[in-house]
């Protein structure tokens, strides 16, 4: 079973990643698809509940400033909830496919 991840061709000139760039630069944007990656291959539905910020950004291979990344995905529309029940916004929509690992697993 091949585990993947879609990425939107549009992503690139989407607004939330345009200020992400210009928050984080492109460091910021390559911990997004890295986080997208982590979500394919652990967290198959995007939540990402009973994880730290910090543990967020350790699985997106983020090494700025602590906290700087969560910050920004969170403003920017990203992520959404609260530290320890936060998830990926409309993952299920836009990685329909890895959000059902699950099932094909069963």
């Amino acid at each position: 079973m091949s585990d993947d991840v879609r990425i939107a061709t549009a992503l690139r000139n989407h607004r939330k990643t345009k200020r992400l760039r210009r928050l984080l630069g492109g460091d910021g944007c390559w911990a997004l698809v890295c986080l997208f990656l982590f979500a394919g291959e652990q967290r198959w539905t995007g939540d990402l509940g009973g994880m730290t910020d910090e543990d967020i950004e350790d699985e997106a291979g983020w090494d700025g400033a602590p906290g700087a990344l969560v910050s920004a995905l969170l403003q920017v529309g990203f992520l959404v909830g609260e530290e320890s029940a936060r998830a990926i916004h409309d993952w299920q929509e836009h990685n329909p496919y890895a959000a059902s690992k699950g099932v094909r697993i069963e």
